[in-house]
Formats: structure tokens, sequence, C-alpha cells
């Protein structure tokens, strides 16, 4: 039996929803109001100067799986459907309408017509294929989006609008995987100059095209004369109503809020906490939205003694306390995690104990392990020490919350060991699975982001979780399209998780933006990244 979902008119939102929508004096759980001396009505032009913390290094989605690639893609490349922010729905894009057979192994698309690459290709079905087996090709070196395409068998196109994509396993997070601009599409024209060249520049067929792109320095962004197929989860329909997006690079938090401050940009996306209270106090507007995907969590390597023993584990998970870390390092503005993935992901469930010291020392007495005289439990003359690697040089937010963490351990007997290291060396040793403890946070609007990140074997390296039961859920997720089921297994893998001790859960990732007032109707994406296709300046 094939499941069948059509195109629905395109029509313009007079209203965003709250949870997609930044305006003038109020975030993202406030209603649309105009910014100071400005107009309700949008206008057309203007430039809109943005400073991120951190440079995508590789702008082609298909290759890099960073966020920052995600922030400056998205409006270069569109997709085969969208995800609504709100619901999680998925919706037409590219595609005006799919079939998916009941095992999710086949998803045929038909392709809306008219839609173009700014090379002036059609955005056709031979273009899908063209994009598909290019990111699972091993020369482009995907190191995300080829996960998504897991089995995948390859794509046959029956005339110019309908493409069939053929996995030899069960993919239901396909569809939703779709949705994001991992595995967008591209002119493939592109293709030929291969992957470094993409790296520098892709061609699309959104409402941006790449202008510029200085490395460590900025993405330029100009609008595209003609673009006219926005999914109905945007505010209008038409060419996006900027000139021109300039995205520009500064790590250091200070110097983007002084930037703000000074008015040499109009928004700063990543602002700390407590620089976001401080801002919002300046009359600046800060728009707040939790991420979806995997919460900002500490993993344990199960494969490594003692840390084999879930009670251990069990124990330091219970000694995390994640209220006091939210709210010493981060001024509340974030909220504790209560599971691996974020509530804004569709399938969460709310699955870890709440913290006990108390409950904590209990464990670890049971298993054996004594105080030391310098507090640290020892068993067998070895002592209870746990490592943790993460990449350096780590921001410095990060330093005072493993500092914190080292502390919260200490206090039950456990000597955390704080390894900071270059990237490539924490790479190297997750390849090999030479860790200990780890720090892992990704955003995907889909439970199957589990899957894909946690258990991938991408590269040859061991999964971070091979817990058997936690894989059959996974598993047993990803095999159907039946949405009672899919929850289900989900819940349970998350369950699991918890209480294996497998990840400590330690906060929900929450994006905090700061603007101009002059700065109006920047969204957020399904998976809680600015979008600028709706934004427009009032001056």
């Amino acid at each position: 039996m094939l499941r069948t979902h059509h195109r629905r008119p395109a029509r313009a939102l007079a209203v965003l929803t709250a949870a997609a929508l930044l305006a003038t004096g109020c975030t993202d759980d406030g209603p649309a109001e105009p910014g100071a001396g400005g107009s309700a009505t949008p206008r057309a032009g203007g430039t809109l100067t943005f400073a991120t913390d951190t440079d995508p290094a590789c702008l082609d989605p298909h290759q890099s799986p960073a966020a920052a690639t995600l922030l400056t893609g998205r409006g270069v490349v569109d997709s085969l459907v969208a995800q609504d922010p709100a619901t999680g729905d998925i919706v037409p894009w590219l595609a005006e309408s799919w079939k998916t057979d009941e095992r999710a192994t086949t998803f045929t698309f038909t392709m809306r017509t008219g839609a173009t690459f700014s090379d002036g290709s059609p955005v056709d079905a031979a273009a899908v294929k063209a994009n598909l087996d290019r990111i699972v090709a091993p020369a482009t070196k995907s190191l995300l989006a080829a996960s998504f395409l897991a089995g995948y068998a390859g794509t046959t196109v029956s005339g110019e609008r309908t493409a069939t994509v053929r996995f030899k396993q069960p993919n239901a997070g396909f569809l939703q995987a779709a949705t994001t601009a991992f595995l967008g599409m591209q002119a493939p024209s592109s293709f030929a100059a291969g992957p470094q060249a993409t790296c520098r520049t892709i061609i699309g067929s959104g409402p941006f095209t790449v202008a510029e792109y200085v490395p460590q320095q900025r993405v330029v962004l100009a609008r595209r004369a003609g673009y006219g197929w926005a999914p109905r989860t945007a505010a209008h329909q038409g060419e996006a109503r900027l000139d021109k997006v300039v995205i520009t690079v500064a790590p250091d938090n200070g110097v983007r809020s002084g930037s703000l401050r000074s008015g040499q940009i109009d928004a700063a996306g990543n602002v700390t906490p407590r620089d976001s209270v401080t801002l919002a106090g300046e009359k600046f507007t800060i728009a707040r939205r939790e991420q979806a995907g995997i919460a900002y969590s500490l993993f344990i390597n199960s494969t490594k003694a003692p840390w084999t023993d879930a009670a251990l584990r069990r124990a330091v998970a219970l000694a995390v306390d994640r209220a006091q870390i939210v709210r010493t390092l981060y001024q509340d503005q974030y909220t504790a995690a209560t599971s691996v993935l974020t509530p804004a992901t569709p399938g969460f469930r709310a699955s870890v104990a709440a913290p006990s010291a108390t409950e904590a020392t209990r464990l670890l007495d049971a298993a054996g392990w004594r105080p030391g005289a310098d507090g640290i439990r020892t068993k067998d003359g070895q002592r209870l020490s746990l490592r943790w690697t993460y990449v350096a040089p780590a921001r410095e937010q990060r330093d005072v919350l493993a500092q914190l963490v080292q502390q919260q351990l200490r206090a039950v007997g456990v000597d955390l060991a704080l390894d900071p290291a270059p990237a490539g060396d924490v790479i190297g040793r997750q390849s090999r699975g030479d860790w200990e403890m780890s720090d892992i946070s990704f955003l995907r609007a889909d439970a199957d982001v589990l899957r894909t990140v946690l258990q991938s074997s991408a590269g040859g390296r061991p999964p971070v979780i091979r817990d058997p039961a936690v894989g059959a859920d996974l598993a047993r997720g990803a095999g159907t399209l039946d949405a009672t089921t899919r929850e289900r297994s989900y819940a349970q893998a998350q369950q699991r998780i918890a209480g294996e001790g497998l990840a400590i859960p330690v906060y929900n990732p929450t994006y905090l933006l700061a603007t101009s007032r002059s700065v109006q109707a920047v969204t957020f994406d399904a998976q809680g990244l600015p979008q600028f296709y709706d934004a427009w300046m009032s001056r």
C-alpha cells in the first residue's frame, strides 16, 4: 500500500507561528509588533548584517555537518519537502507530492514545475538523482548527509517530474531528513568542479545566491531575482525581501555584542545567556528558540572498564546537577535537559531521573567503591577516575561547565580528569573507540537523530552507543511509518539510554538572537536556526 501526499495551494501567512517569529520588542513567545518608528508593512530592500560565532569552513551541506553551514546554506539550497517549525508536519516544497510504501523503503516524488537553479537549469527528477547519488559517492566525503541515506539503493527517473528513491532497508526518517539542507538540491552542473570547489560556493534553487565567501571573515548572500516557490510555511511568496545578508564571523562573544551596540551590525547570533540579559535591558530585541535534536549531553563509553558497570554510570548521571548548571552558568536562559532529546524534537519523552547526590553515593557504596584519603573512591587499589576528552580550544563557557561538572562528581568521590585536545586528536580517539566521556549535541527535528548520530559507524568508527536493546528500538522506529510504533520505539530508546546511564543530558541547546529594533521577521527553522527569507528592515 502506498501513502500519498498532495501539494496544498501555496498561501502567505498573515501572522507567523509564535514558535518561528522574531519581531522587534518580543521573543518567540510573543506577538508580532513593528519596530520602533517602523511600519508593520514589510518592505523590500536593504542589507541585514548578521554576526555569528563560527565560520562554516565549507559551504556545501552535502559535505559539512556544521550548524554554521546550515545557517549560511539554507537560503541558497531548497529541499524536496519542508518541515513546519510549529507542528513538525512535513509539507511540499520542491516536490509537490510524494508516495511512500508501508516499509519505508521506496519514496516517489512528483516535482513541481517552474523551479530552477540559479544557473537556469531545472529542478527536475534528474537533478534529484544527481544530488542523492552525489551525496553517497565516496569522493564527496560526506560527514553527515550520507548517513541520512543509509542503505541507499539508487534513484529511478520516470520522465521529467518523477523520481523514485529506493533503500535496501526501511528508512522512515528519510522524509524528515529530506527537509534539511543536508539533503538539499544543488545544481548538478556545479558537481563537475569537485567537492573542494563546492565548499567555496554552492549553486541552489533558493531565494539567495552566494555572492562572496571569505573564510573566517564573511559570507555574503544576495537576493535572487525571480524566486517564486517557497513552501507554505513561509510568511510570503516571491523573492526575498532583503537585497543582501552579510554574515560576518566573530568568534568572540564580546565583539558580537559590542558590534551590535555600536551599530556596526544589525543582529548578533548565538549570544551568551549573560549577554542576552544585558542586551535586553538595553532595549535590544532578544529572540529565544529552544532547538530540536540531541540535548547537550555527556556520553560515557560503556565498553571501557570500570564503566561497563551500569550502576557506576547511573551514579555519575545522578551526581550531575543540571539545575545548578543552567542557573549558575546560563542564567536560566537554557532549560535543564530531561532526556537525551530536547522537548522541541518530535518523539521527545522525558526519561531522566532527578539529580541526587545521596542516591549517587548509595550506588557507589553498593558497588564497593570506598572514599580514599583525598575523597576519591577506590576499589581493589584502583581510583574511580573518568576522563572527559573534548575539543580545544573550547569556548570559555564550556571550560567553566567542565569545571563545575568536575566539582559535582568530586563531591561523590569520582575523579573527573579534563582532557581538552585538538579536534583532529579528538576525532582520532573517537574513531578508535579510545575515549571515556565525550560531549555531544546535534540539531535535527526528528527522533531518528539518535540512530544517525549515536549509532553511526561512518568512517569505520565505533558507534557512540553500542547497547543492543537501544539499537533494536531505534531500528524499529526507523523501520515503520506507523506514528504510534515510532513514538513507542523512540520512547523506549530514550528510557533505556537514561536507565543504563549511557548519556547524561545536561541542557537543551537554545539559540539566543539579539537584534536592533530595525530588524523584522527573522524566522527560525524546525531545527532552531535563524533564517532570512522573510526578514526585512524597517529603516
